[in-house]
């Protein structure tokens, strides 16, 4: 089946973007209102007003320009099947739709979907922006979580990068197959980079949160879930260059000593196990947590106080009425005692109500099928653990057809549902 990386990649986005279209549509018809959700209306520019209903609105405009990108690209992929007897014509066609793509995403008139392009922009360029003062709004914090998905696709375009650079520019050729055989350097930097804008967000709201509360803790620990995908990064670069240049050294017939080598190589793979296990595992836990807002008992205690428990509550409010109070004062609550960020997030975790719920979810939820939160839970956590594969000696992904191509539409599903829920958790703490 003809189906290059180039495709692929545009095939990821597509489904991507498909899913958020789902998501608008399916949250809209449960009755949340999107929109306020992800902070829409205190974005600094106009361009989030579309005609009609709000979020049916915005869902038209993301399913039609899924619509049109969607032929584009299958356009080019026939054309590039009609001619696989040439692979120069191939990328060449390639190269026109993904030049098509970038052009409808661009276009400068108020006309086709401007709204949601204008969004979509918008949002990349605030979340790429190094500004440590500029307010993070939610809509920016689902983009770039959506991005930290998408971490395997940018180093895949790396090697359609140069193979556009090979059509545009022949004399360069030779040069660029033999650099982009492997996934180096720079493919790792295109890997972390979406873990990097993440990072400055969660550094960005760090510095705006009340000093020594508790919102700015929370802010702290989830820029350390991000950096911690940064030696995964390293480790699987690392082993990887290892592995080439072993081969290359049995392929040349070497006489030197080969158990340095494999040591080596033994000793980098048990790193990257445990960094990829401490990275997976608390990113796991904090979308169940704190993402999601689940992990609650009837006792009032949650998962989330393993991170960040609650702050102590002053003395003063178990000590009776005030100094200098009648008799009918009464002692102030504990919410005065907290700052803005702790009231926010009090206001969040506190019950709706005093009866119970089903166990290890939350008090206030939009959805009355406690199922959907347990399938949510376990699917997220077997598709962060799919990196156990490469452990088992019978499950060779990178030998299967289309292995990694597969792993990324998974991961893209993980993110679809991930999405989902992290709009409805701030929808059901607004109830």
């Amino acid at each position: 089946m003809y189906f290059p990386v180039a495709f692929q990649i545009l095939f990821l986005v597509l489904l991507a973007a498909l899913g958020w279209g789902a998501n608008l549509r399916l949250l809209s018809r449960a009755g949340i209102e999107v929109r306020p959700v992800l902070q829409l209306a205190q974005l600094p520019t106009s361009t989030h007003r579309d005609d009609g209903a709000p979020d049916d609105g915005l869902c038209r405009g993301v399913f039609r320009l899924v619509r049109t990108i969607g032929a584009v690209a299958a356009a080019g992929w026939l054309l590039s099947a009609m001619v696989s007897a040439t692979p120069g014509m191939q990328t060449f066609f390639a190269l026109l739709a993904y030049v098509a793509v970038v052009g409808i995403m661009v276009l400068p008139q108020r006309v086709f979907c401007h709204a949601v392009r204008m969004q979509f922009l918008g949002s990349l360029a605030r979340i790429v922006s190094p500004s440590m003062s500029s307010p993070v709004f939610l809509c920016d914090i689902v983009l770039a979580d959506i991005l930290t998905s998408c971490a395997r696709t940018f180093a895949d375009m790396r090697l359609v990068a140069c193979q556009f650079v090979s059509l545009v520019w022949p004399a360069s050729a030779g040069r660029e197959a033999d650099s982009c055989t492997h996934t180096g350097v720079v493919g790792a930097l295109l890997v972390a980079t979406p873990y990097a804008f993440r990072l400055r967000q969660c550094v960005n709201e760090y510095l705006q949160a009340p000093p020594a509360s508790a919102e700015a803790r929370r802010h702290l620990a989830n820029a350390a879930k991000y950096a911690s995908a940064f030696p995964v990064i390293c480790l699987s670069l690392m082993h990887r260059r290892i592995e080439i240049a072993a081969a290359e050294a049995a392929k040349a017939g070497s006489s030197l000593d080969v158990k340095h080598p494999d040591w080596t190589a033994r000793v980098v793979f048990g790193l990257w196990i445990i960094a990829v296990a401490l990275n997976s595992l608390y990113s796991y836990y904090w979308d169940v947590a704190f993402d999601w807002n689940l992990g609650h008992t009837n006792s009032g205690w949650k998962l989330a106080d393993l991170v960040v428990p609650p702050l102590p509550i002053s003395a003063a409010t178990t000590n009776g009425p005030l100094e200098g109070a009648g008799e009918e004062a009464e002692a102030p609550s504990a919410r005065e005692f907290l700052s803005p960020g702790d009231a926010l997030a009090s206001d969040m975790y506190a019950p709706s109500s005093k009866r119970s719920f089903p166990r290890l979810l939350r008090p206030r939820m939009c959805f009355t099928w406690p199922w959907l939160y347990y399938a949510a839970m376990a699917i997220d956590f077997l598709l962060r653990i799919t990196w156990t594969a490469k452990l088992s000696s019978y499950i060779r992904i990178d030998q299967m057809a289309f292995g990694g191509f597969w792993l990324n539409v998974l991961e893209v599903y993980r993110r679809w549902q991930w999405t989902f829920l992290r709009i409805e958790k701030e929808a059901a703490a607004a109830l």
